[in-house]
């Protein structure tokens, strides 16, 4: 069974989200000593080691997904919604800014929109079909 083009384009935004999280560790390994003199109330480690085991994650989901592996499925399923719930207890719980709270409506928006394009693809029948072993 060939490879349903919605595949392509998840696989696509799923690596826009790989490379987005390694934005976030290159820069702040650059600016590691700048962000270790703010008053932040977690270590800039934390935020670099989360991306970085986001953008595994991701990079991971990629490569399952485009070789049709059942694993990947399961995984975007539940990867997106722990991503942005993450997001969430960062924002609400460590941020001390008052900006953070500014602007969690569109926060919500991006969140529920996002997690809704991943799972509306992934239980597609035709998508669903594609990732059991003989294809039907």
């Amino acid at each position: 069974m060939p490879r349903p083009k919605s595949i392509l384009l998840l696989a696509v935004v799923l690596l826009g989200f790989a490379v987005f999280n390694l934005h976030g560790v290159v820069s702040g390994v650059r600016q590691y000593t700048f962000l270790s003199r703010l008053p932040l109330s977690i270590s800039p480690l934390y935020l670099m080691m989360s991306d970085a085991v986001w953008a595994l994650v991701f990079v991971s989901l990629v490569v399952g997904l485009w070789l049709l592996k059942g694993w990947a499925r399961t995984g975007a399923l539940i990867a997106m919604p722990l991503y942005f719930a993450q997001g969430w207890f960062n924002r609400l719980v460590l941020s001390r800014s008052d900006y953070a709270q500014v602007p969690l409506g569109w926060v919500f928006v991006w969140s529920v929109i996002w997690v809704g394009f991943v799972w509306g693809i992934l239980w597609r029948e035709k998508v669903k079909r594609s990732f059991q072993p003989n294809g039907t």
